[in-house]
């Protein structure tokens, strides 16, 4: 009977040690599509209604200029189109950053307060990720969380006109009135 308990107490004692490793798996990892995240979610959508409010007062600023340039002698008037097409050009450059910036932020923020909410979570990009099951996705989650949150862009650009006859000490043929402020997260 001895030999018994001492063999069933063994026995009960290697089958529990593998399985004391089951109970314990370490941090979880779980992967965001960072591409459809950036592309279907609410706040991307905003920013592409935001860039075409922009893009329509660059336009709107671009015909201005050339409308004025129609003023200025011909030999100068090629130089300072490609001038000003070359900074308004710039210019959306720079609002097309500062709008991917906010939504960058903004879904990192929701990714955080995910985790927040589910504890020791490694989140990977699944862009990085060969293959992965879909209970490790939380794309869904996370476009869901940015949905429900809100985003502020920087104030629409002001253009205004300025060409070389105006003033000729001045570089450039057409500048913004008030530069783009860096984007506010909330």
């Amino acid at each position: 009977m001895r030999h018994l308990s001492r063999f069933l107490s063994g026995l009960a004692l290697m089958l529990a040690l593998p399985l004391s490793g089951c109970l314990d798996t370490g941090p979880d990892v779980v992967c965001v599509d960072v591409e459809r995240v950036l592309s279907q979610s609410r706040a991307a959508q905003q920013a592409n209604e935001h860039l075409g409010k922009v893009q329509a007062i660059l336009q709107n600023g671009l015909a201005a200029y050339q409308e004025e340039l129609k003023k200025s002698p011909e030999e100068k008037r090629q130089q300072e189109l490609r001038q000003g097409l070359a900074l308004l050009q710039r210019q959306m450059a720079l609002e097309q950053a500062a709008a991917r910036d906010v939504v960058s932020k903004h879904m990192l923020a929701q990714i955080e307060a995910w985790r927040a909410d589910k504890g020791d979570v490694a989140v990977m990009a699944r862009q990085n990720v060969l293959a992965v099951p879909a209970s490790m996705d939380i794309t869904a989650e996370i476009i869901s969380r940015m949905d429900a949150g809100s985003v502020q862009f920087a104030e629409l650009p002001k253009v205004s006109i300025r060409t070389h006859a105006d003033d000729p000490g001045e570089k450039a043929p057409a500048e913004k009135e008030k530069p783009a402020k860096a984007p506010n997260k909330k």
